[in-house]
């Protein structure tokens, strides 16, 4: 029955997928306005999580505001389907400077780690805002790097192994979730630079509790643990899409994070992760229907009994860390 269900679902995934592929990128894009449209009308229960999720963050205060915002998000969300399906046919190794570029307000060594020839192999925390999916490729055409990121399998493996043909390639390459940090640490040792998404809520034993938008929430700590032990710089690192022709930009709230042990792990790990977690909260805010508000991301949101205010009432939100120079 699982199996059955999968092709079904699959075939229902194909179908606007190949009428996407003949389409020019304006009517893909308008057609996606309409799916988003009605996704927003008929979809109510990720709506309601959606605007909650809003307010919830204080980034907007009234619910006319979040449901404005709310309908930008399914629109958002509608076009990455789009993008994942005609990347291939509009991005190449001959046009990408056409259509991928660099924040110029950037400094000037994040734009050098990421111009083409560089040699600066870094840790990119990144999250679910602008097109996560076709950023590392998109990479690897800029910088002429190799990337290598985590795979978590879809639940339906036929249309995972779609997404993720159209996800590797170049020389970008993906390991799977489960096999730890140690496929990510040979590539770091051989001079490749390696992709985190990192931005949805962790469990226990992969996370630290910190405050994000002033309320809990657990975030993944594995970039940290990656920084401390090689001493590669660390960068929250997003792909935001800039208009609807297809045009994208790399950026980043902050600096490399350089950080200097102190000797005490856990308190290293967790300034780290917290440092990252503030650049993705500048960059909700800065690009804020880009971000997939859909994710169950607080402790105090739709998760009863699953914290305590004791937890937290010793961090601090928003903490700076002076970004030094790591160890040998």
């Amino acid at each position: 029955m699982k199996k059955a269900v999968d092709y079904i679902e699959y075939f229902l995934f194909l179908v606007p997928a190949k009428l996407i592929r003949i389409l020019n990128l304006k009517s893909a894009y308008f057609l996606a306005r309409i799916f988003a449209f009605c996704a927003y009308h008929i979809d109510s229960k990720h709506r309601k999580r959606i605007i909650t999720h809003i307010l919830h963050s204080g980034i907007l205060d009234n619910e006319k505001d979040a449901k404005i915002l709310a309908k930008k998000n399914f629109v958002h969300m509608a076009k990455i389907f789009v993008e994942i399906i005609k990347f291939d046919q509009i991005i190449n190794e001959e046009n990408y400077k056409e259509y991928v570029s660099v924040d110029p307000e950037l400094s000037k060594e994040i734009q050098d780690a990421l111009k083409e020839g560089s040699s600066i192999p870094f840790i990119a925390a990144s999250m679910h805002l602008g097109n996560w999916e076709l950023s590392a490729n998109c990479y690897c055409y800029y910088s002429k790097q190799a990337v290598c990121s985590i795979m978590r399998p879809l639940p339906n493996q036929l249309i995972g192994n779609y997404i993720y043909r159209k996800r590797t390639g170049i020389d970008h390459e993906t390991v799977a979730r489960d096999k730890g940090v140690k496929p990510l640490l040979t590539a770091l040792r051989s001079g490749k630079t390696i992709a985190l998404v990192v931005d949805q809520h962790a469990n226990h034993s992969e996370g630290i509790e910190h405050l994000f938008f002033g309320h809990p929430a657990r975030t993944h700590m594995t970039p940290a643990m990656l920084h401390l032990k090689t001493g590669i710089p660390l960068l929250p690192l997003v792909f935001v899409r800039k208009d609807d022709e297809f045009h994208f930009m790399m950026t980043t709230a902050g600096d490399f994070i350089r950080y200097t042990p102190t000797g005490d792990k856990e308190k290293d790990i967790r300034n780290i992760t917290e440092t990252y977690a503030v650049s993705f909260e500048k960059l909700i805010r800065k690009y804020p229907d880009q971000w997939i508000w859909e994710h169950r991301r607080w402790l105090d949101c739709g998760r009863k009994g699953s914290w305590s205010p004791d937890h937290f009432n010793n961090i601090k939100s928003n903490q700076t860390i002076e970004n030094d120079k790591p160890n040998a």
